[in-house]
């Protein structure tokens, strides 16, 4: 798996924590699934994100 590297403030972080925690799953599990979750929905409606992801 390839390594990405983003900034993100204080409290979103402590809000990625708190829901992983409650999951019972890494913070980079979580992150990963709201990615692909949002690309899921947006190539969905989206014709501009069909054509990336063919």
């Amino acid at each position: 798996m390839r390594v990405v590297t983003f900034k993100l403030d204080e409290e979103t972080v402590e809000k990625l924590n708190r829901v992983a925690e409650m999951l019972g799953i890494s913070r980079s599990e979580l992150i990963r699934a709201a990615i692909l979750n949002y690309i899921r929905e947006k190539a969905v409606g989206g014709t501009r994100v069909k054509r990336v992801l063919l």
